[in-house]
């Protein structure tokens, strides 16, 4: 391997330097050549990454290099669609596990199964979807030429056995993980107590094993005797069983070939219920399929329990979560030191405490895991003449009048927040989203109380209803903009509970207009969305005000190619399955991504935020987006925000040209972070090189930190 001197200090005894692909350069004395100035990865791989590919696929050639079809019934794969169904099967006959990473709209469904049917002809295998999804798989197997069985009660699993193959079993999350649950369970003893001067009979809680009193009982979380720790709760008696567990239980280990995660992201949680459902079906079929949109979160845990579930070598390699993030995430240590009245007072100790956080980012050698057993689908490799697609960036000013209101508000957030940091972090989440939302509810009245003390630490007044403003001015204009174009439009929206703007906005379009169309979470069941939505646009609807998380998957939204995000949404999963709702096969016109935002505002910070973590999710999907793989950003999303909230921290938007989701945009985007420059020699200094000394002079960048 060829040593950092011979790759960057070629020619400094007198040898040609190599050439670099700098914006500048720097000339030191008694050198007759120039010292390059840095340059980003970016720019690196665009002027040698074809030279780089070459070099790496002739040391590690593809596993799959031409697409091997067996399968001749159904539908034609497009573009990459061919090659990507014959690498996921061959990953799943050599290592029990495939990974399909594709964008949101290449067909992920329609690979899925393909890639079970190259697996075995005439198999059987288990799908694992969410509720809403359920129909359209059954529809996609169907057009494949195989067939579908959706397991809704125990009775279908009867019929399984008896079923035609090839067979594709489509189970809800839901309804896998779903079983009997459990109550509070104690002993009830009569005592008498004192009232009012005599002696009643009253029927109190007690431990079960040794009769000590149980003061509190709540029925939403599991508790054990204070006591002797005897469990205060037990299973109530079956009256369903979950459908995970009576797929075990009826049929034989080896009936299912391989088990299909769809939105496999989504069964990432350490302890989360539908991720133990779905470890337990994996361990008993054996091989797994996972198809995600969204691999990568931004942190290296938010990959850690799906591939230990998915590939036990992985999980022999990594036991725990801790072991993998050491090696290939990011940390930041923080070391307090407190000093109290007398403590050490003549040795001068001091208690200190040090505490680790998991920063966003991931170490590029995580591919290593990745390479052998994942295809990375992107969209224009799909779809041949898609249409343009872009992103930008809104900030705005405040109106004077609705300044000075926030700003009152923002300084008692900022007190609050100060004292919940330093006091392990209490109630930060209620204060986050009071810093997040009342820039846009300046018809309500808000009041923050400290919960333990019930003190009011933030209180903001309330302007007159029929106040616009700013937001909703520029929201009113850039819509009408969009419909003299002919173009419908998505407005997603944070505030839909007690901070409710999806009525206040849908009032000011009708007012000005517009047919707006309010998607609740609970308007339409799930798996009716599409249809409700495909007959309120024939009704004349223009604008879809939604939640982004109520369409983040499963649904085609092309005929809506105008998105706006009325406030940032920080789950890097959900924007980026939520952006991409228009921009799929089918859509004929540009789609334009707005992101809206109040300079100088929680919002602002929060925006910063989420598109440093939607770099770090790219850079492991292959798409290196301006400013470097690995963000600046705080360890934690609430955190991060808190300390913005209490002026520990300043994030603001800099940089125009590259998006969010990595696409280049005409207009101020959704950024480019600023590289960080490399460290310069304080004062000049000799440095010994394999062809001898050579003088650096000040100011000289150097690439290592030893050489400081």
């Amino acid at each position: 391997m060829t040593s950092p001197a011979g790759v960057y200090g070629a020619g400094l005894g007198g040898q040609k330097a190599p050439s670099y692909p700098g914006r500048g350069a720097f000339r030191p004395r008694g050198l007759g050549w120039r010292w390059p100035m840095p340059i980003t990865l970016s720019q690196f791989l665009r002027r040698y990454g074809k030279d780089l590919f070459r070099a790496t696929e002739a040391k590690l050639p593809p596993l799959v290099q031409e697409p091997r079809l067996t399968w001749s019934r159904g539908r034609r794969p497009m573009g990459a669609q061919a090659l990507a169904i014959t690498g996921v099967a061959e990953a799943l006959r050599r290592h029990g596990v495939g990974i399909l990473a594709a964008e949101m709209g290449t067909g992920k469904t329609f690979m899925g199964v393909r890639a079970a049917l190259e697996l075995d002809p005439q198999g059987a295998f288990l799908v694992l979807c969410p509720p809403h999804l359920v129909e359209k798989w059954a529809r996609e197997v169907e057009m494949e030429g195989a067939h579908a069985v959706v397991l809704r009660e125990r009775q279908d699993l009867e019929a399984l056995r008896q079923a035609p193959r090839p067979l594709f079993a489509v189970l809800s999350r839901e309804r896998a993980k779903l079983g009997p649950g459990w109550e509070p369970a104690v002993a009830y003893r009569t005592v008498l107590k004192r009232e009012e001067g005599r002696r009643v009979p009253v029927k109190v809680a007690v431990c079960p094993r040794c009769g000590h009193p149980v003061e509190k009982l709540p029925k939403t979380r599991r508790t054990t005797c204070p006591k002797c720790r005897e469990p205060l709760w037990q299973v109530r008696p079956p009256r369903r069983e979950a459908l995970a567990h009576a797929l075990k239980r009826l049929l034989p280990k080896g009936f299912f070939q391989a088990v299909i995660l769809d939105e496999a992201h989504e069964y990432k949680g350490a302890d989360s219920a539908q991720g133990l459902t779905a470890a337990g079906l994996i361990s008993w079929v054996g091989k797994v399929i996972l198809l995600t949109g969204t691999l990568f979160g931004g942190y290296a845990s938010s990959i850690y329990h799906l591939l230990a579930r998915a590939a036990p070598r992985f999980r022999e390699e990594f036991p725990t979560e801790a072991a993998f993030v050491a090696r290939y995430g990011l940390f930041k240590r923080v070391r307090r030191e407190r000093s109290e009245g007398g403590y050490g007072y003549y040795t001068r100790r001091r208690e200190t405490r040090t505490q680790t956080y998991e920063r966003p980012g991931v170490s590029p050698l995580l591919l290593t895991h990745l390479v052998d057993k994942t295809a990375f689908v992107r969209l224009p490799e799909v779809a041949e003449a898609l249409p343009p697609y872009g992103e930008e960036v809104v900030l705005l000013d405040m109106d004077e009048a609705h300044r000075v209101a926030y700003e009152a508000f923002a300084k008692g957030l900022s007190g609050a927040a100060k004292r919940s940091l330093s006091k392990g972090r209490r109630f930060l989440g209620v204060l986050i989203q009071a810093g997040l939302q009342v820039p846009d509810t300046t018809w309500q009245e808000e009041a923050v109380a400290d919960p333990e003390t019930g003190k009011t630490v933030a209180h903001f007044a309330p302007l007159p209803p029929d106040y616009r403003h700013a937001k909703e001015r520029k929201l009113i204009s850039l819509l009408a903009a969009e419909r003299l174009k002919g173009r419908r439009s998505i407005v997603y929206v944070q505030g839909t509970e007690r901070r409710d703007q999806l009525a206040r906005l849908a009032s000011i379009l009708e007012a000005e207009g517009f047919r707006p169309i309010v998607l609740r979470a609970d308007t339409v069941r799930p798996e009716e969305r599409e249809a409700w939505l495909k007959a309120q646009v024939e009704k004349g609807g223009d604008v879809l005000l939604c939640h982004p998380r109520v369409v983040q998957t499963g649904l085609d939204l092309v005929d809506f190619p105008t998105i706006v995000f009325y406030q940032p949404e920080y789950s890097v999963y959900t924007l980026r399955q939520a952006a991409r709702r228009s921009w799929r096969i089918g859509q004929r016109h540009p789609v334009r991504v707005v992101y809206m935002a109040y300079r100088g505002t929680l919002q602002e910070a929060a925006l910063t935020l989420i598109a440093q973590k939607a770099r770090s999710s790219l850079a492991l999907e292959g798409e290196l987006v301006e400013g470097g793989l690995v963000s600046a950003a705080e360890e934690d999303p609430t955190v991060a925000l808190a300390k913005a909230l209490a002026g520990a921290v300043r994030l603001t938007w800099e940089g125009e040209g590259v998006g969010l989701e990595g696409e280049a945009t005409g207009k101020a985007s959704a950024g480019r972070a600023k590289a960080p420059a490399l460290p310069v020699l304080p004062e000049g200094r000799w440095v010994r090189t394999r062809r001898g000394r050579v003088f650096l002079p000040p100011g000289q960048p150097v690439l290592f930190a030893e050489v400081l």
